[in-house]
């Protein structure tokens, strides 16, 4: 085996308030009076069930299709609270029905098909977050998942997403990992951009750094972790097709070849419902095609899987070597620029770490509470830059205000 390919999909919707109701940015666009946008919001529905849908259709046809998923907690909730909603949503003759339900039937049938990596649950951006709420953000996900798949499911999840590829300065990476160490996480996926001097790297030497797992440390705290393939090598938002895939694995394993006598690790990663191709073309150009043909030198294995079969003594992951991150940290942008630049992201940020300090001054506070505290964390309100989300976000943190100054 020369190289193995890991198709990710990252999946999030933020809530909104409709009508003095909070709803799934997802339930306002389906029961929209505008077409254009109920219809994008059925292609999106169809797009987080699509993964369930078609590693079903293949796994019951003979093959052995392999997938990496993340979800946000709150887009879980919601597709749970919708499923009355989407079981009467229609697209091109194709019921959408309970997507929750279906996920579990296919961890049911074929548990080793898809694997879920943990993130956070409202898809805060981590640099841009109080550091006394990451602990609750990744708790909170876990619980979701455990409402809805179960504890057995739970513990096979092993590797974290984090959102927006955020990842924060060196001087608080410390945490982090330790606050993924003590979940139970076993390694983390992280853009190359977070490496220290990769601009000043090759297209060789990017490729093999992202061929093979590596170790981060920080002040003592070390952790596994994987880097998601370039743009430039697999563009997966833009469109690659089964071949195209086959044939960069191929360049790959050749490159990689020469550090080492193990297989490639190809793991092209993009959010799984932004834009035409993720919604209408990856299922049926590459997912599809590349399971139902037989590669002789390509496989394909989901992250932990490959972990354990190549990197794996005495239980633990051992890779040779550490590599350094970047002071500053990094995004899949590259740059922090699009949640921490700018006055009304600056002043909401301020909002959040007051909102922040009010709910840890309140003694026992209850499950709504925490929950309206992550949700006013989420990336989105201040990422798109625009007077809409940025409303939604005041309006999240003056109502998660509210509810703590009344308890």
């Amino acid at each position: 085996m020369k190289a193995v390919y890991v198709p990710w999909l990252h999946m999030h919707q933020p809530m909104v308030w409709q009508n003095g109701k909070l709803v799934s940015n997802l339930e306002k666009m389906l029961l929209s009076q505008d077409s254009k946008e109920s219809w994008e919001a059925k292609l999106m529905a169809r797009a987080y069930k699509n993964p369930a849908r078609y590693v079903l259709e293949l796994c019951e046809n003979g093959f052995k299709p392999k997938i990496m998923l993340d979800f946000s907690g709150i887009l879980l909730e919601a597709l749970d609270n919708m499923k009355e909603l989407l079981e009467k949503t229609t697209i091109q003759n194709e019921v959408i029905g309970d997507i929750i339900g279906l996920y579990r039937e296919v961890m049911k049938k074929y548990p080793d098909s898809i694997e879920f990596a943990g993130t956070a649950y409202s898809h805060c951006y981590f640099p841009a977050t109080p550091e006394n709420d990451w602990q609750m953000q990744i708790e909170e996900w876990r619980n979701t998942f455990r409402e809805l798949f179960g504890q057995k499911h739970l513990k096979k999840v092993k590797g974290f997403w984090l959102p927006e590829m955020g990842v924060p300065p060196k001087e608080k990476l410390p945490k982090l990992i330790k606050l993924l160490k003590e979940a139970g996480y076993e390694w983390l996926i992280l853009p190359i951009e977070a490496l220290k001097g990769e601009k000043n790297l090759g297209f060789e030497q990017r490729l093999i750094l992202t061929s093979a797992p590596h170790f981060i440390e920080v002040e003592g705290e070390r952790f596994p972790i994987i880097f998601k393939v370039k743009y430039d090598f697999i563009d997966q938002q833009a469109g690659c097709d089964a071949n195209g895939i086959y044939q960069k694995a191929l360049l790959a394993s050749k490159i990689f070849s020469r550090h080492s006598n193990k297989p490639a690790l190809i793991v092209p990663a993009s959010d799984g419902e932004n834009g035409n191709v993720m919604m209408n073309e990856f299922f049926p150009n590459t997912f599809i095609p590349f399971f139902k043909s037989l590669h002789k030198d390509v496989a394909s294995m989901t992250v932990t899987e490959f972990l354990k079969k190549y990197y794996y003594e005495n239980g633990e992951i051992k890779v040779d070597g550490v590599v350094e991150l970047s002071y500053e940290g990094s995004s899949w942008l590259g740059s922090h620029e699009s949640w921490l630049s700018g006055d009304r992201r600056i002043e909401m940020k301020k909002k959040i770490e007051e909102l922040s300090k009010k709910f840890h001054k309140i003694k026992n506070p209850d499950r709504k509470m925490k929950k309206f505290l992550l949700l006013a964390e989420t990336s989105c309100y201040v990422y798109w830059n625009m007077d809409y989300w940025f409303d939604q976000g005041e309006k999240m943190i003056a109502y998660a205000s509210e509810l703590l100054e009344t308890s």
